[in-house]
C-alpha cells in the first residue's frame, strides 16, 4: 500500500501549483497598468525638461543704422553649370535630363555677412522627378542650406569652409555631422540665421528655424570661419527652390530678426563679380588621358584662372 500513498501524495503536490496559478496571474496582469500609470506620472517632467533645453536666448533686433545693402542675388560665377535661375534669380532649378538629374547644384549669394545678426529663407516649390534610364535608381532629392566663404566649393559638402543643414535633419561642418535637427519638406519655410553680433550670448553661431519655429539649438561656427565674411549658400538636387533675402520675413521668428536684404552695408561683404568684357562667356573642354594628371592640371588651371567655374 505504500506505493499507492505515494501516488496520492504526488497528485496533491501537482494540484497545489495548479490551484495557485490563477492567483499568480492576477498581479502579472496588473503589471502593465501599473507601468502605464508610472509612465504617465513621469511625462510632465520630461516635457518640462525639453522646454528648458530650448529656451530662446536671442532677443529682438535693434533698429538698423546706415545705408541698407540693397538687392541680393547670385553671380553667374557663383553658380554651378547645371543651375537655371529664373524670376530674377529668386527661383533656382537644375537640369534634370540626360543624367544631369544625378548632379547636385550649388548657388552662393553675392552678399555675405561680416558682423551683425541676419537671416535668409528658402522654400521648396516643386519636387522634380527627372529622367531615369530603365533599371537605374531614381536620384534622391537633396536640399542643403547654410553659409560658406567666398572661396569655398560651389557644392555644399566636405569643405571646412562651409557649414550647413540638410533636409534629413543633419548639421554639418565640412564632413563632420553634428547634432540632429528637425527635418524640412516641401512648402516649409526654411530660415537660416547667422549671428556674428559680439554682444549676443549666441555670438558666432548659426541656427535653423522651420516655419518660424527653432529646429535645434544654435550651432557654434568652427574656429576657422570666425572672423571671415560668410555668404548664404544653397545646394540642391531634384527640387525647385525659392530664395528670399528680404527685406521682410515671410515667417516671423519668436523674436525680431532682420533679413539679410535689410542689413546695414557696414555689416556686409560683397562678392566680386567677374564678367567677360564683351559679355560673352567661354566654355573650355579639357581632353586628357586617364591617370595622366588631368585632375591635377585642372586644379592648377582653376587656381590661375578663377573666372572659370
Amino acid at each position: 500500500m505504500a506505493p499507492k500513498k505515494g501516488k496520492v501524495g504526488a497528485k496533491k503536490v501537482e494540484e497545489a501549483p495548479a490551484a495557485a496559478a490563477p492567483a499568480a496571474a492576477a498581479p502579472a496582469a496588473a503589471t502593465p497598468e501599473k507601468r502605464k500609470a508610472e509612465e504617465k506620472a513621469e511625462e510632465p517632467p520630461t516635457k518640462e525638461a525639453k522646454v528648458e533645453e530650448m529656451v530662446e536666448k536671442e532677443t529682438d533686433a535693434r533698429s538698423i543704422k546706415g545705408v541698407a545693402v540693397g538687392e541680393i542675388g547670385f553671380n553667374t560665377t557663383d553658380l554651378t553649370l547645371n543651375v537655371i535661375p529664373t524670376m530674377g534669380g529668386k527661383v533656382l532649378a537644375a537640369l534634370t535630363e540626360g543624367g544631369m538629374q544625378y548632379f547636385v547644384a550649388g548657388a552662393r549669394a553675392n552678399v555675405g555677412m561680416k558682423s551683425g545678426r541676419y537671416m535668409f529663407e528658402v522654400k521648396i516649390l516643386e519636387l522634380l522627378a527627372g529622367w531615369n534610364p530603365k533599371g537605374n535608381a531614381a536620384a534622391r532629392q537633396v536640399l542643403r542650406v547654410g553659409f560658406s566663404t567666398a572661396s569655398a566649393p560651389l557644392v555644399l559638402g566636405t569643405s571646412e569652409e562651409q557649414v550647413f543643414f540638410d533636409g534629413e535633419g543633419g548639421f554639418y561642418v565640412g564632413s563632420t555631422k553634428g547634432t540632429n535637427s528637425k527635418r524640412f519638406f516641401r512648402d516649409n519655410t526654411i530660415q537660416v540665421l547667422l549671428n556674428l553680433d559680439s554682444k549676443s550670448p549666441n555670438s558666432n553661431t548659426v541656427s535653423l528655424f522651420v516655419d518660424g519655429v527653432r529646429a535645434m539649438q544654435p550651432q557654434a561656427l568652427p574656429e576657422g570661419l570666425v572672423g571671415k565674411p560668410l555668404f548664404p549658400h544653397i545646394s540642391f538636387r531634384g527640387v525647385k527652390v525659392l530664395t528670399h533675402f528680404g527685406p521682410a520675413a515671410s515667417k516671423e521668428l519668436p523674436f525680431k530678426c532682420h533679413m539679410l536684404g535689410a542689413a546695414s552695408e557696414a555689416d556686409c561683404a560683397k562678392a566680386k563679380q567677374v564678367e567677360p568684357k564683351d559679355g560673352k562667356y567661354e566654355v573650355l573642354m579639357p581632353v586628357g588621358f586617364p591617370d595622366e594628371g588631368t585632375f591635377e592640371w585642372l586644379d592648377s588651371f582653376l587656381e590661375k584662372n578663377p573666372e572659370y567655374v
